[in-house]
């Protein structure tokens, strides 16, 4: 495992709207954790904020006790240059692509001991990958195998926008996608494609990909057209799509990225902002099943017989 000293990274490493046929599945009992669960975090527009949903997401579920790796795989490099422009330098997920790589060697550990990260990487090559899936499908499988043999409970994949190419093999790959949206009005259109989109993976390619849930980012609320949005979209997708909790549109989240951080490492007590993450990973956890076993489930090695 490499390290790479920056501000987050530890310091010795540094038409018509119709609303699809979907549904999200909640389990009624949560299971202790057996594999590894891979979530991504895709969106069909630009702009909505996946990648602080990402790293803010993905701080949040570490600070909860979950082993957590955050994957870049959005070829502006978006959840590296988040944190710093030394990750330009690191090798990443592009490079597993298309060399002969394996995923350990491309981990970066931070400060917080349950949180990894692996960069974009060399994303240059994004523009060399084959327009046919397949070219990359395999790469793909290859290093969620690989991951699966390593001690993470949840990987977080930041997607660049669009289900298409890359990323429609990437999300049909997944456990589970979480669709930020922007709350303004031309985001309801997309929100409905996407949704379609995956719905498609499922019945036409057999993938077993299951939606956590659609998040409404940059809510305003104070702004009657972003909450108009909010209540449209309630009207629209299924009760259990559209998750309770939303992200506002908050300055903090700007400065956080400025400084390299997640929002709950930017001020000596943790602002408003970074608890809205906090509840957004309790809310997300049993939607992708991720229990810890109580303390009388646990299983002890006592020092003597």
């Amino acid at each position: 495992m490499r390290t790479v000293p920056y501000a987050f990274i530890c310091p010795e490493a540094q038409a018509d709207l119709k609303p699809p046929k979907f549904s999200v599945s909640i389990p009624g009992q949560l299971v202790k954790v057996l594999l590894l669960i891979t979530l991504a975090i895709t969106s069909q527009k630009g702009g909505v904020g996946k990648t602080t949903v990402a790293i803010n997401l993905a701080h949040s579920l570490a600070c909860r006790g979950w082993q957590t790796l955050l994957i870049d795989s959005d070829p502006q490099n978006s959840v590296g240059l988040s944190l710093s422009e030394k990750t330009r330098r690191c090798p990443g997920y592009y490079d597993f692509l298309h060399f002969n790589c394996d995923v350990d060697e491309l981990i970066i550990p931070t400060r917080l001991p349950e949180l990894h990260l692996v960069t974009a990487g060399l994303t240059e090559t994004f523009f060399k990958l084959e327009p046919d899936a397949s070219h990359y499908a395999g790469a793909l499988a290859r290093m969620l195998g690989q991951l699966d043999g390593l001690n993470y409970d949840v990987v977080l994949v930041d997607t660049a926008a669009g289900l298409m190419g890359h990323t429609r093999e990437l999300v049909r790959q997944s456990d589970y996608v979480l669709a930020p949206q922007q709350s303004e009005p031309l985001g309801i259109r997309s929100i409905l494609q996407l949704l379609e989109g995956i719905s498609l993976l499922k019945s036409d390619e057999g993938s077993a990909v299951e939606l956590a849930g659609v998040l409404l980012t940059m809510v305003d609320p104070r702004g009657e057209e972003s909450l108009e949005v909010a209540r449209d979209l309630r009207r629209l997708v299924p009760g259990d799509v559209l998750l309770r909790t939303s992200i506002p549109r908050e300055q903090d989240f700007v400065k956080a990225s400025t400084h390299g951080v997640p929002v709950a490492l930017l001020y000596h007590k943790l602002p408003p902002a970074a608890l809205v993450f906090d509840q957004l990973a309790a809310e997300l956890e049993p939607r992708l099943t991720l229990q810890k076993l109580a303390y009388g489930e646990r299983e002890f090695t006592r020092l003597l017989d």
